[in-house]
């Protein structure tokens, strides 16, 4: 299989479950000491990935006190809903986001406390949160014991202990994943490596994964324009573009909103002859009960689109980590 590397696919995951532990141990001491509310605040991709949990924790029908904020807004504009009794929870690679390193100094000035994912240690974010945690390739499991830990310890997920135990099992599952779901990647790269403009449609807790995948891979590292919707939203303007030649990426997952979806891709599939369904229910999870499923949609779907990526970056000779102007401009 082109560009495939099984055994650090499969390290990366690993390494999200090295994670676990130590962050359900900064999550138990944080409850211990008490909080008035949790903000998960960042920026592009990471307040994208942490609005996937917000979907979840409102989907579990948890009374959770939860924000979730854009750090470039929050600098500015602020939360009324804030106070130095509030936790802030924050995601980095780099370690050096520029926004979120002044939400960080900001949220300290009022006396708050700060647990982040950081994976570059030394940087500034790693050195400013006063609970961090590290590795490669694990945000996505750093998420899931934050919010998942928060709402066992409120008696809002009593099945955390099963699906924790379970979700040691993810690592093998992804490598499936990569291998099933290369020959519908490359298809649509492809026919649509070229196209003007792609539209994205997801629900639910895979709402913000498609407007990630939109803004971050195809237009921040492919300079592909795009046009994330949200299938709640389609019917109140966008169906009105959709016409035969529009590609239309449909991001399915396994939560409540499903029907909504379904409800689109009929509409697509009726008017449009360039419709493109990834549905997290094509895949086999082995040694995950099916209630947890809909929880690991984000995971699945990330993994899925890890193969569109690389047949995006080969077809159009333009390698993922190229920029034009991402921090190689003053802006």
């Amino acid at each position: 299989m082109f560009n495939f590397h099984e055994e650090a696919i499969r390290r990366e995951h690993e390494n999200g479950l090295s994670i676990i532990a130590s962050t359900q141990e900064a999550v138990d001491r944080i409850c211990a000491e008490g909080y008035e509310n949790i903000f998960y605040i960042g920026i592009g991709g990471t307040i994208l990935y942490a609005g996937q949990f917000g979907h979840i924790v409102k989907e579990m029908g948890s009374t959770l006190p939860l924000f979730l904020e854009n750090a470039a807004d929050f600098n500015v504009v602020g939360n009324p809903f804030f106070s130095e009794k509030s936790i802030v929870v924050i995601a980095s690679i780099s370690g050096d986001t520029k926004e979120v390193v002044e939400t960080v100094d900001l949220v300290h000035s009022m006396g708050a406390k700060v647990l982040g994912y950081v994976e570059k240690a030394g940087s500034p974010l790693f050195e400013k949160c006063d609970y961090v945690v590290s590795t490669t390739g694990g945000e996505y499991y750093f998420w899931y014991a934050v919010t998942l830990r928060f709402l066992a310890n409120r008696g809002d997920f009593p099945d955390y202990d099963q699906f924790m135990e379970e979700l040691k099992n993810m690592p093998d599952n992804v490598v499936e994943i990569y291998k099933k779901s290369d020959a519908k990647a490359k298809a649509f790269a492809d026919q649509y490596c070229d196209s003007p403009l792609t539209y994205l449609v997801g629900s639910g807790n895979l709402e913000d994964w498609a407007v990630c995948y939109g803004m971050c891979i195809m237009e921040e590292m492919q300079w592909m324009p795009t046009r994330p919707i949200s299938a709640a939203n389609f019917f109140h303007g966008t169906l009105e573009v959709i016409t035969r030649d529009i590609p239309v990426i449909l991001i399915k997952g396994e939560d409540k909103t499903r029907p909504l979806m379904d409800r689109v891709e009929k509409f697509v599939n009726t008017v449009s002859a360039n419709g493109t369904v990834f549905d997290t229910m094509d895949y086999e999870l082995k040694g995950i009960s099916d209630k947890f499923r809909w929880i690991l949609a984000p995971i699945v779907a990330r993994s899925s689109f890890q193969r569109v990526s690389v047949h995006l970056e080969h077809n159009r000779r333009h390698p993922l980590a190229i920029r034009r102007y991402y921090r190689r401009l003053d802006y």
